[in-house]
């Protein structure tokens, strides 16, 4: 039997102890797709799949899925493929009241699925890190600075980020004097990686459910946590992570995808 340290086995029980609740209420318009957008297929698998794969990769065991537009159709598949995955449907009327991912947590809280008493890895399906351990050494880092500084939550960030439009320099006669096409950009971007702990819960109850509009936790948690200096970040290369909001994404990562299989396949990293 291999001889575990004590710090390894604290990161385990960590990692065992942390619920992946995966918001995956969303739809694939964008993506030029009529049908619930964690079912849509990257590189051959379910952005589903490939999330609770990745999370599963990397020690996690409890997993909770928020599941919104074409719920029924990603609850059959989640039967069928990940059968000890917990679900639960927000309880709004899609075409008729605005939802928001602040309101499904919230629901999901109120009726238990999300187990109160232990922190939250908050991901989406349609998030794709090329970096394996990401997970893990955010937990690492995000248990170190709730002992230093008492935050209440970590937040994942990309930097420099790769701007989604073109970008030119306009002189006083309206002429552009230089131009480039998605540049990097020195801002810190949320991946929309995050982990709560269990007081962050506490902001997420105080969402009006009633609000005749979409509420985000982004607008309403975060921000709250960032003014009373409760969240921290974890910063990764801008390049390790692939937003998949549009067709021109989804390809995007296909050949990121295909390209860093390559690689690892050659360095005798992979099977």
């Amino acid at each position: 039997m291999v001889d575990v340290s004590p710090v390894v086995r604290r990161l385990l029980s960590e990692v065992k102890a942390t619920q992946v609740v995966v918001l995956a209420g969303g739809q694939g318009r964008r993506l030029g797709v009529n049908m619930p957008k964690p079912l849509v297929r990257l590189a051959g698998e379910r952005l589903i799949d490939r999330c609770v794969g990745y999370y599963s990769s990397c020690g996690f065991s409890d997993f909770v899925v928020l599941t919104g537009y074409g719920a029924s159709e990603v609850e059959e598949h989640l039967r069928q493929e990940h059968s000890g995955v917990k679900v639960c449907r927000d309880p709004f009327d899609h075409s008729v009241k605005p939802v928001g991912k602040a309101k499904a947590l919230k629901h999901a809280l109120e009726v238990g699925v999300i187990d109160a008493g232990r922190r939250a890895l908050i991901v989406f399906p349609d998030d794709v890190f090329l970096d394996g351990e990401l997970p893990v050494k955010l937990l690492m880092h995000h248990l170190q600075a709730v002992r230093l500084y008492g935050v209440w939550a970590t937040a994942v960030f990309a930097y420099p980020a790769v701007y989604p439009f073109g970008v030119g320099e306009v002189d006083s006669r309206n002429l552009v004097t230089s131009f480039k096409e998605k540049p990097r950009v020195d801002i810190a971007t949320s991946t929309g990686m995050y982990l709560f702990e269990e007081r962050v819960y506490g902001l997420v109850r105080e969402v009006d459910m009633d609000a005749d509009r979409a509420v985000e936790f982004e607008e309403v948690v975060v921000p709250r946590l960032a003014k009373e200096e409760r969240l921290y970040a974890y910063m990764i290369p801008g390049d390790l992570w692939i937003p998949v909001n549009t067709r021109k994404d989804l390809e995007r990562a296909e050949r990121k995808l295909s390209s860093t299989w390559l690689r690892r396949t050659r360095a005798g990293l992979t099977p």
